[in-house]
């Protein structure tokens, strides 16, 4: 079985990150993956609505920086969050409506995910928290859109000190579409939405994903991957990805 399971419910196409003895991090295997099958789901007229989510008690914890500790030179580092900045732009170009079913912690890579999506769906409790900063990155979407949607001075307080939200905060933010009590009301409420999608316009759904898409693939978005992939081939990631693995907090000198 691979990083990706793919599962069918009704007109929904589920794509199930399947990493969870890894919070479902992302390495650049998972996230080949997850790009091929989506441009494959994109292409599939069985699939009305692609949804994803995650298997265990995270969504995403986001990059594997014990793969990025691991990289050789920073061309081999960079290359891991080049995949990701592909990710992401596979998720935007998409056709379909995406839904994100949060069923448990969103961190860092994860969280940015979240930003892509068209509805997200969240269960309560879940955490969502960006602290790419902690490890030398920075969350590309959080602080260029993200400001926009929440605010720069919030956005700021989220990615310099990685604070975490609630999902219940999350969507009293506008970042969390639905709220479900649990995994099996999450089910039932990404069925929900699917439904509601379907009984509208294909031609009317199609013009909202095709503005959306023009709003989030901006040069905003463009400059925040473009600076993650910078501070990608620093020795201050490479140095803290080492201590990610060691299981040592980072220290820096200013």
């Amino acid at each position: 079985m691979g990083h990706v399971v793919v599962e069918r419910k009704g007109p929904a196409a589920w794509a199930i990150l399947n990493r969870p003895e890894k919070l479902n991090s992302l390495n650049r295997e998972l996230m080949n993956e997850l790009i091929n099958i989506f441009k494959e789901l994109d292409r599939d007229h069985e699939a009305k609505v692609l949804v994803l989510t995650g298997r265990g008690k995270a969504f995403s914890a986001g990059i594997d920086l014990g793969e990025v500790a691991e990289a050789e030179d920073p061309e081999e580092a960079s290359s891991i969050f080049r995949k990701l900045a592909e990710l992401f732009r596979t998720l935007l170009a998409l056709e379909k409506p995406l839904i994100m079913a949060v069923n448990g912690h969103a961190y860092g890579g994860g969280a940015e995910l979240l930003w892509a999506a068209d509805v997200v769906v969240a269960v309560k409790g879940a955490r969502i928290a960006w602290p790419e900063a902690k490890w030398g990155l920075v969350p590309p979407i959080l602080p260029t859109l993200g400001a926009l949607a929440l605010g720069p001075a919030r956005a700021a307080l989220l990615a310099m000190t990685g604070k975490p939200l609630t999902a219940e905060e999350a969507y009293s933010m506008g970042l969390v579409s639905v709220l479900a009590e649990d995994l099996e009301d999450l089910e039932v409420k990404v069925g929900e939405v699917v439904r509601s999608v379907l009984s509208y316009s294909p031609g009317g759904v199609r013009s909202v994903k095709k503005l959306l898409r023009q709003v989030k693939a901006t040069s905003l978005a463009e400059l925040g991957i473009s600076e993650l992939e910078r501070l990608a081939m620093t020795s201050d990631t490479r140095y803290a990805a080492k201590m990610f693995k060691a299981k040592k907090e980072p220290t820096y000198k200013w």
